[in-house]
């Protein structure tokens, strides 16, 4: 993921993440460096695609087409729909197309397309505009296809003009074709990416000594290997529980450890294997825990004055040293 295509390349590239639910869905997401400005494309296969755009001169930011089901044997004597290619379903008649457009501040919101609705099924078109800052409200026109013509709804006002109506029928081929350009592409992105898959697992198979037929497809069941980066992940992962394991057996045993027992072994009861100490005892007990603190205390002092002196005395070797060779101490 997340490789750049070669510029003679028929798909757009920049594959940053694919997602795929096997047989439902599937999402494609790209890095924002497509000449066509698609950064995400959610396919719910057999009933909707939909596609997301960024920085499109035409100021394009959606676009999606929702499908109706199979036609059983008695719908497919009626009128012929478009239809829209889906893989392993073949063709689906379209239900509807839409296509979402950025603000043009150029034009005033009410004659500056924000949405368009190509109603196949019914033969309608919805265009909304922009609504304008601080209103909630939106102008909304409708139009009824017949015979190839778009007339306004209600169909007692005022009409498109001739200009207008053949501007809606190519807006809505102009949908139609963009949705199959961007199909087209999406499959030969998928197809190029299942044959580098296929290739990486055939390379690893071979050097596992197996054998394995993948003319056909590949299963995305089958994870490849893990990357350095996720073994390297996992293994910081387990360093990291051992340091808290062996953290947690240090605690427990210091927890274990009685620093009064050496003081209290004159005083244990062997029938109840307790200590039992009354005032008089236990006065005892704390002046001698005392008293060999302080010694511990000297002791470490005195080591600690035997440390320094023996720091002094080097240093004052080291300057006569010096001083004998005509170095400045100073310098």
């Amino acid at each position: 993921p997340g490789r750049l295509c070669p510029p003679t390349s028929a798909v757009g590239g920049a594959l940053k993440e694919f997602r795929e639910v096997a047989a439902q869905s599937r999402e494609l997401i790209f890095y924002n460096s497509r000449l066509d400005g698609l950064v995400r494309c959610v396919e719910e296969i057999g009933h909707k695609t939909c596609e997301v755009f960024e920085d499109r001169d035409d100021r394009l930011i959606y676009h999606s087409v929702t499908l109706d089901p199979p036609p059983n044997a008695s719908q497919r004597s009626s009128k012929i729909r478009d239809t829209y290619a889906v893989e392993s379903m073949g063709e689906l008649p379209i239900r509807k197309m839409t296509r979402k457009f950025a603000r043009n501040p150029a034009v005033l919101p009410d004659n500056d397309i924000h949405k368009i609705c190509f109603f196949v099924a019914e033969g309608r078109i919805r265009v909304d505009m922009h609504r304008e800052p601080g209103k909630l409200t939106f102008k909304s026109v409708t139009y009824v296809n017949e015979d190839g013509t778009p007339r306004q709804l209600p169909k007692d006002g005022p009409q498109p003009t001739q200009a207008e109506a053949q501007r809606l029928l190519q807006m809505q081929a102009i949908c139609r074709e963009g949705l199959q350009d961007s199909y087209q592409k999406t499959h030969v992105e998928l197809n190029q990416r299942r044959t580098e898959e296929n290739s990486i697992r055939a390379s690893r198979f071979a050097q596992a000594g197996r054998k394995r037929d993948l003319s056909a497809l590949g299963s995305r069941e089958e994870v490849l290997e893990p990357s350095v980066y996720d073994m390297a992940r996992e293994n910081a992962r387990v360093d990291a529980l051992h340091v808290g394991t062996e953290e947690e057996k240090q605690e427990e045993t210091t927890a274990k450890v009685d620093i009064l027992a050496p003081y209290l072994v004159d005083f244990i009861d062997k029938d109840t294997d307790t200590v039992t100490l009354d005032a008089l005892q236990a006065e005892l007990v704390a002046k001698k825990c005392t008293q060999d603190f302080r010694k511990r205390l000297t002791d470490r002092a005195e080591i600690i004055q035997r440390r320094l002196e023996d720091e002094q005395d080097q240093l004052r070797k080291r300057r006569a040293h010096m001083q004998r060779r005509g170095d400045s101490v100073d310098k």
